[in-house]
């Protein structure tokens, strides 16, 4: 995306703020009243049959007795399972809706939380407070990236771990996507849209909803100079089950595609 001026990205951040107070990532997939404990049930019992891999890929039960921040907790559905591992955890999001269903759900799980409405861009943490730094998914919903990972190097710990997942540019999802979805916008505009240059951003922005305000995917090799301040970087890759594919689709994008070219890049890493 083009560099945009301080008032641009203000006016941005409060349209992505106000997107996901209204649509807490997780709530599309229970029908339930918001703040049950059967909603809380169906969410994270959704996130982990679509994503089976989570415990060994980011190791819930790897951080017991470090201080855990997440950056973008959501729900708090990954947050708990830090906890739960026996981690200190600290929980930040930019929506309040989030923030008061985080607490709520700690309460009833009888586990103590430090769960902030705070901005990814400007943390409210002294320097080097953190062993860990965990988000996933959220950065690339921010204007600044990059102020947004440098936040997350300042509150780390000298010697602390990170566990970042970012959209991933050279993806299935992408490759395929995209000129399906070129072709779709073009048809539907009747040829305006034949010279777009925005339908990549467009088609990773949709991935979270129609209504979705900003959305990026990022290189391997971007992500590489993002990251460059942190040492002993590594890179793994993979998708969620999709609902609407056959199993035997999932199944072979699991084993063959996804590995090398899925659309969730997972950046370790430590300071």
């Amino acid at each position: 995306m083009e560099e945009m001026t301080s008032a641009q990205d203000e006016a941005l951040k409060s349209k992505v703020r106000e997107y996901w107070n209204a649509h807490p990532c997780g709530t599309q997939f229970t029908g339930v009243e918001w703040g049950s404990k059967e909603f809380f049930d169906d969410v994270a019992k959704f996130r982990f049959k679509t994503q089976p891999f989570m415990a060994k890929l980011v190791g819930f039960r790897d951080f017991a007795r470090k201080r855990l921040l997440e950056v973008g907790c959501g729900l708090g559905t990954d947050l708990l399972e830090f906890a739960k591992g026996g981690a200190l955890v600290t929980g930040v999001d930019l929506t309040p809706q989030s923030i008061e269903l985080v607490k709520k759900r700690f309460g009833m799980e009888g586990l103590p939380v430090d769960a902030r409405v705070s901005d990814a861009e400007h943390l409210p943490f002294e320097d080097d407070t953190f062993d860990v730094v965990y988000s996933f998914g959220v950065l690339h919903h921010t204007p600044n990236t990059q102020q947004a990972i440098d936040e997350v190097y300042r509150v780390l710990k000298p010697g602390g771990k990170i566990v970042i997942m970012l959209y991933h540019k050279n993806s299935l999802h992408v490759w395929l996507g995209v000129p399906l979805y070129s072709f779709w916008k073009i048809v539907k505009s009747k040829g305006s849209a034949l010279m777009r240059p925005t339908v990549l951003e467009d088609w990773v922005r949709v991935y979270d909803g129609g209504e979705n305000p900003l959305g990026k995917a990022y290189s391997r090799s971007e992500a590489e100079r993002m990251f460059s301040r942190f040492r002993n970087r590594s890179y793994a890759f993979c998708d969620s089950y999709r609902r609407r594919f056959p199993a035997f689709v999932n199944a072979v994008n699991q084993k063959l595609f996804a590995p090398w070219c899925g659309f969730w890049m997972i950046i370790k890493g430590e300071k």
